[in-house]
């Protein structure tokens, strides 16, 4: 059993919501041909993976006069590998303009989320979902992608990046990440995800999409409740995920509270 997070203070659940999501980024996760830089300073990886999450930039803890150098090395390599870059800004990352720095090289924001934590002992469990719907868990290569494309379209991700976010999961499973993936049928018909991640002591929830004419049925409170339960089952305390404005509302109903707020940046590769 992994070490497990009983300590519900502020600083140790903010510190875990960031944690779990690097965690959960392939910086640490083994696969092959990945260049990894991990230091006091920022930590990196780049992969053959296009998906930018799959090449983050975290903890990024810079004096200002070494940013433009670091960002434009990692640009040129991502050019090289045509994949994407992906970096998160959290109130600890330095220098604190550090957005200014992404923009000016061609990185563009694609939200702030919410950071928040659940106390598993203290979530709300009832059943609001319709009686045609069930949760059934992604075992297979066909389920997988049935799960990606459905979450894809719940994100509003271009198709054409569906395959390389394909790749991200089925690669991760490969490498025996603690990963679980949720498929929610409507009446037999894929409208939800959900995917649950242990890292840092805490179940990461992420993924969590319903298609739009499934919405607004508890379906969303359901796919997000259930990977919340089987880790409560292995003996989880804290649950943590980063919500959208239109999840948030959700979260809320079932306890999860809100300890920070993150901003995300992406630069895409475009051939020249």
């Amino acid at each position: 059993m992994p070490d497990i997070l009983h300590d519900l203070s502020e600083q140790a659940l903010t510190k875990a919501i960031e944690e779990n999501m690097y965690a959960m980024t392939p910086l640490s996760h083994g696969w092959p041909h990945t260049e990894v830089y991990t230091g006091e300073d920022v930590s990196w990886c780049l992969t053959d993976v296009a998906f930018p999450t799959c090449n983050p930039i975290i903890h990024v803890n810079l004096e200002p006069e070494v940013v433009d150098s670091l960002l434009e090395k990692l640009i040129a390599r991502a050019r090289r590998r045509k994949i994407n870059l992906h970096c998160w800004v959290t109130d600890d990352t330095r220098p604190a303009n550090l957005a200014e720095y992404l923009t000016a090289h061609g990185f563009t924001s694609v939200g702030t989320a919410v950071g928040m934590a659940i106390d598993l002992t203290k979530m709300n469990e009832s059943d609001r979902a319709p009686a045609g719907f069930r949760i059934v868990e992604v075992n297979d290569d066909n389920s997988l992608e049935t799960w990606c494309r459905v979450s894809g379209t719940g994100f509003g991700i271009p198709e054409p990046a569906i395959p390389s976010i394909v790749e991200y999961f089925a690669t991760d499973i490969k490498h025996n990440q603690p990963l679980k993936f949720y498929l929610g049928l409507l009446d037999g018909k894929a409208v939800a995800t959900s995917m649950y991640f242990l890292g840092e002591g805490v179940v990461g929830i992420y993924f969590v999409a319903t298609l739009e004419e499934a919405r607004n049925k508890g379906i969303g409170f359901a796919i997000t409740r259930k990977p919340l339960l089987d880790a409560r089952e292995m003996g989880y305390r804290v649950g943590i995920l980063q919500a959208s404005d239109m999840g948030k509302p959700v979260y809320l109903k079932l306890g999860f509270k809100e300890y920070s707020r993150i901003g995300s940046y992406s630069w895409i590769y475009q051939s020249q």
